[in-house]
Parts: C-alpha cells; sequence; structure tokens
C-alpha cells in the first residue's frame, strides 16, 4: 500500500499526484492522480495511454488532460473522450481509513 494523503487534503472538485511502484525488477515508480470527485475519491496510473505523457487535473473543465496531444479522459470512468487516446486509464484500488487516510493498493 501507498500512503496518498487525507481525504482533508483534497477537497471535492480537487486532484492530487503521486507516484506508486511499478512492479518491475528495477523499481520503477509512475505517476498517479488522486482525484476527489462529488461521488468519493477515484485514482488512475498517471500516464496517457496514447504515448504515455504524464496527464494531469483540469479543475476548470474537471477532466483527466493529456497536454501532448489533448487528449481528453472522463474521470469517473478513466475513459478517453476526446483527442489521440483510444485506452481507458487504468484504475488504482483505493483504502480509506477511518482516520480519512488514503492509501493506493498496489
Amino acid at each position: 500500500m501507498v500512503y496518498l494523503g487525507n481525504v482533508r487534503e483534497v477537497p471535492v472538485g480537487e486532484a492530487k499526484k503521486f507516484v506508486f511502484p511499478s512492479g518491475d525488477p528495477k523499481g520503477t515508480k509512475r505517476p498517479g492522480l488522486l482525484i476527489h470527485l462529488e461521488e468519493g475519491f477515484v485514482a488512475y496510473d498517471g500516464l496517457c495511454t496514447h504515448m504515455q505523457a504524464e496527464v494531469q487535473w483540469n479543475p476548470y473543465t474537471g477532466k483527466i488532460w493529456c497536454t501532448l496531444h489533448d487528449g481528453m479522459y472522463d474521470p469517473e470512468t478513466g475513459r478517453p473522450f476526446m483527442g489521440m487516446p483510444r485506452t481507458a486509464l487504468g484504475k488504482i484500488e483505493l483504502k480509506i481509513e477511518e482516520n480519512g487516510d488514503i492509501y493506493a493498493i498496489v
């Protein structure tokens, strides 16, 4: 498990970047994106499925955005709906403790 922060640190409509181990023998880390939607928290692999550029949260549109080719992903599903990406972002399972601490299950 990777500690991502506490629910109080990420208001609704905001996001937080993090890194998590990819699981390869070299110990490579990958970026991730934790998003606080009105329905709760979701987390995704932080690399665009088109050319592996890092994605970011766009608070103005409420979407996940890849600036490399202007790709957009739906934050509720991780599925692309605009631009070059054709595959959904990998969803990361979360565990939220009673005290509000958020962990990525990787």
